[in-house]
């Protein structure tokens, strides 16, 4: 090898040993947190499930925690209960949340940091009317659930709407007469008015979210199409409709609000990481409370 080679070889080498740099990894990324998730309400008793994180080069599955200990209290420090293990990492209690208390969970597991969270039932919103009107929209008809409520002034408030249905369907039969299906099933809403989060002019989702900010202190109307789909096959007989009317927390809220982002920027490239809501200390999860009231529209 000539000299001046032997001068670029050894440049070449001192450059590349001088740019090497070491990183170093942080060890709270590999290691497994508890997983808390809990969405209580004041129409069911309660029910918590604790699984275990996955680190960024973790290719394994999001195993259940099946020893852990879970107990609710009242953010005050008075015990509820000690909830029971039910498999698949569930943990569930006899108890129901009430309104306007705000409870904490504490879990704890053998090999993990325990983790514990806080949050609140909020208090019953007043609803003023639940009804069922037909609409048009072009050339379709529609059957839209109504639900007119007062919004609690000077608070920040939040709420979620959703709509159940019993229905037949009837179509003719191949040896005559006529055959039928009975469904029981959430149904895709017609989502148009500007308070609810993340929809575009007449987004059809299975539910909506919305705060108060454009109504605080105001009666509220909402209206809820049903998808235009229950009406395109044959004929149908609806035997109920059940309106779903969640004033729910903070927390929930947006629990709510970035899981539903995280869905639409799936399987999207080009879209911005989403980072699901998580209200869980020294864990991951969320511990989120409501208010549910069912409406049956017979």
């Amino acid at each position: 090898m000539g000299r001046l080679a032997l001068i670029y070889v050894i440049v070449f080498l001192l450059f590349t040993l001088g740019c090497r740099k070491e990183i170093p990894f942080n060890s709270e990324v590999t290691t497994p947190k508890l997983v808390v998730n809990s969405l209580f309400a004041s129409d069911s008793s309660w029910a918590v499930h604790v699984s275990k994180s996955l680190s960024v080069i973790d290719q394994g599955n999001l195993d259940d925690i099946e020893n852990a200990t879970v107990v609710i209290s009242t953010a005050t420090g008075d015990l509820v209960e000690a909830l029971a293990y039910s498999g698949s990492g569930n943990y569930i209690g006899t108890q129901i949340p009430q309104e306007g208390q705000r409870y904490r969970v504490d879990v704890a597991a053998p090999n993990y940091t325990a983790v514990f969270g806080e949050d609140v039932v909020p208090d019953v919103v007043n609803v003023q009317s639940v009804d069922t009107m037909t609409s048009v929209n072009g050339e379709e008809d529609l059957l839209v659930a109504q639900i007119t409520f007062k919004d609690p002034e000077g608070i920040n408030n939040y709420y979620r709407f959703s709509v159940e249905m019993g229905y037949w369907e009837y179509w003719p039969g191949s040896f005559g007469g006529m055959d039928s299906t009975y469904y029981e099933e959430q149904v895709w809403l017609q989502l148009s008015d500007p308070s609810f989060e993340g929809t575009g002019n007449n987004s059809w989702r299975d539910t909506g979210i919305m705060s108060d900010l454009l109504f605080d202190g105001q009666t509220k109307t909402v209206d809820l199409p049903i998808s235009k789909w229950l009406f395109g096959g044959g004929d149908m007989r609806i035997e109920f409709i059940d309106v779903y009317f969640s004033n729910v927390s903070e927390s929930t809220h947006f629990y709510n609000r970035s899981f539903q982002l995280y869905q639409e920027t799936q399987g999207n490239p080009f879209a911005q990481p989403v980072q699901v809501y998580s209200n869980i200390t020294n864990g991951f999860g969320v511990f989120g409370g409501s208010d549910t009231e069912v409406y049956r529209i017979n």
